[in-house]
């Protein structure tokens, strides 16, 4: 079982939608939440969003956030900064959302270097004349 919880965090409908995926792919993932950041909402009115959705139990959080500078990587990296048992990643793709999901290990420096390795893996470009993977 995994020992800590997971927030998706992005723009829109985008944290839900790419939760409700990896739910296809994983079944339903405990302890996942989506918070999705609305048109009228404030850079504040998402952090009350974002603490919420982390909890104030004591266990470890990772946020998985669509984009690097976007407001709820801002926002979940400030928190982050702040709070030790919080990580936050930028840039998640469903391999990392499935990877975190399915995961035993411990939410560390190693792993989540390892989630973010993961994301760039999966990143190929293939054209009639090559194949590249995204380095």
């Amino acid at each position: 079982m995994r020992a800590f919880r997971i927030v998706l965090a992005g723009h829109g409908s985008f944290p839900a939608a790419m939760l409700a995926t990896a739910e296809l792919i994983c079944g339903t993932i405990p302890e996942a939440l989506a918070v999705g950041l609305d048109p009228h909402e404030t850079p504040d009115s998402f952090a009350e969003k974002m603490r919420a959705a982390i909890g104030h139990d004591g266990r470890r959080v990772l946020v998985l956030c669509d984009l690097l500078g976007g407001t709820p990587y801002n926002v979940a990296s400030s928190i982050a900064r702040r709070s030790p048992r919080v990580a936050a990643v930028a840039g998640t793709n469903l391999a990392i959302v499935v990877e975190a999901a399915l995961a035993t290990d411990p939410l560390d420096d190693a792993f989540a270097d390892r989630l973010v390795e993961l994301g760039r893996a999966g990143i190929t470009e293939t054209g009639r004349h090559r194949v590249r993977r995204a380095s």
